[in-house]
């Protein structure tokens, strides 16, 4: 399924009953993101359309991705299919002689790839005559938060020197009516594509799209390699091509579904404290000095919708975007490690702060070089703990796990502090920002080959034949009853 814009995705809630629409006013300071926020808590997360927000005219949509049923319809398939779909297209056929059919269903599953651009605006689309922020409904979402946030922009740049573009989501604090910050962390490519402006002491274009399909805004989202096209992944995953226009006051290109554009600018000497912001760590993300994005030009839609999202302590929908990208990626991630088994990005410690990792161990130290590995492979650079287990724990099943990690280590010889190494900007805990340690965790069983000198006691564990006889006898007698 693809969905043509934010409407038409809307329209589709509605239809399933998936959306409601609040007319009550409502304030878009702490008010309307509590309201997401309690739909989420209730365990219904529906989507919620605000249509009286307080000192705006302009309707407001929360909790698009609130549920994995609308994320399977976003993708249009499950996200363990749709990974192995696309990591199947770069794997060399078993056979010499499938090299020609192979090369057939790339070309056709490619076909979507690359955008298409034009230099004309929809027709339903105004260039305002001026620039005002204050016109949106931009949220508040916590009470020591620094003020309104854009949370759910897509922010595009360029690379300087490659001419590559890039999209990603990065909050951004509304100062005035014509500034935001611009709240790039340093490992990120928005940031990437700061820095080599900063080197070359140039003022750089930025375009902001707020509102466009969902699978374009999933898209900004998503762990990509540096220097691959995020309308180019969109394209692969709806086998159809992006529709992108150029900027007007930008030389940039963005999606032509947009709702609203802010097309302007980012000088690198000039920077901003930034913050507080209730993050999804569960604490605020403290004060720090970020660029200022300054907006030229405002060009909206005619029924514009504002769309926009809440973080913070569990649960929120990004736990459901978290989730969709770890199962949608595990199988590049197999193609690069195929003695991973699973993986289990856990919702409790956000994520990147402590990764369970299940592998068919077939050597000494295999666990450690697992461990390097992650932390070597994009994102999962961000890592801060990881356990390897062995193949047979359900790693999605917390009891087990610990039973794990509790039964088949030795401190002294399994656990590996890693001092002196990049962390997440969001890292609270370490003692320098972006800079701190990590902890590997070695929960696989240990042999003669590893210095254990005893013999590894048998798991628990009933005959196959006799379980499968009782589970017979168990449902034959229930069913009696």
């Amino acid at each position: 399924m693809s969905f043509e814009d934010l409407h038409d995705y809307i329209s589709f809630l509605l239809n399933r009953k998936d959306l409601v629409k609040i007319d009550d006013t409502v304030d878009p300071d702490l008010e309307l993101t509590y309201i997401l926020s309690e739909e989420e808590r209730v365990g219904k997360g529906r989507a919620i359309m605000f249509s009286n927000v307080k000192e705006s005219s302009i309707s407001a949509v929360g909790n698009l991705f609130s549920t994995h049923e609308k994320m399977r319809y976003i993708l249009g398939e499950d996200p363990n299919t749709l990974g192995s779909r696309i990591t199947n297209l770069v794997k060399p056929p078993p056979e010499k002689s499938s090299f020609i059919g192979k090369g057939l269903e790339m070309m056709k599953e490619l076909g979507g790839l690359r955008p298409k651009i034009t230099n004309t605006l929809p027709s339903d689309r105004n260039e305002l005559e001026k620039v005002d922020l204050f016109r949106y409904p931009i949220c508040k979402t916590w009470p020591q938060d620094g003020g309104k946030f854009i949370t759910l922009p897509l922010v595009i740049t360029k690379d300087p020197e490659t001419g590559n573009r890039n999209m990603g989501m990065y909050r951004m604090q509304v100062y005035d009516s014509e500034t935001t910050g611009m709240h790039w962390h340093i490992h990120k490519g928005g940031s990437e594509d700061y820095i080599k402006e900063k080197w070359r002491n140039e003022t750089m274009d930025v375009a902001v799209v707020i509102g466009s399909d969902p699978l374009t805004i999933f898209s900004a989202v998503a762990p990509l390699p540096s220097g691959i096209d995020e309308f180019m992944f969109r394209g692969l995953i709806s086998k159809k091509r992006s529709e992108l226009v150029r900027g007007k006051t930008v030389d940039l290109e963005y999606p032509r579904n947009f709702e609203i554009v802010l097309e302007g600018y980012v000088d690198p000497s000039e920077t901003r404290m930034e913050g507080p912001f209730g993050d999804h760590t569960g604490y605020y993300s403290l004060e720090e000095e970020f660029p200022v994005f300054h907006v030229r030009k405002i060009i909206e839609k005619k029924d514009r919708i504002y769309p926009t999202t809440i973080v913070g302590k569990l649960w929120h929908e990004d736990v459901v975007i978290g989730k969709t990208v770890e199962r949608m990626f595990l199988p590049f991630i197999q193609m690069v490690m195929p003695e991973i088994v699973d993986i289990n990005t856990m919702e409790e410690a956000v994520f990147h702060n402590m990764v369970i990792v299940s592998i068919r161990k077939m050597y000494p130290g295999h666990a450690k070089k697992v461990m390097f590995g992650l932390w070597s492979l994009g994102q999962l650079m961000f890592s801060k703990i990881i356990v390897v287990v062995d193949s047979d724990i359900n790693i999605h099943d917390r009891k087990e796990v610990i039973w794990a990690m509790t039964t088949r280590i030795d401190p002294q010889r399994d656990v590996t502090i890693i001092p002196g190494t990049v962390t997440d900007s969001l890292d609270h805990a370490s003692r320098i920002f972006n800079y701190g340690s990590k902890l590997g965790i070695d929960a696989t069983r240990k042999d003669a080959s590893e210095g254990y000198t005893r013999r590894w006691p048998d798991v628990l564990e009933m005959p196959k034949d006799l379980e499968d006889r009782m589970k017979k006898l168990l449902k034959d007698r229930l069913m009696d009853k």
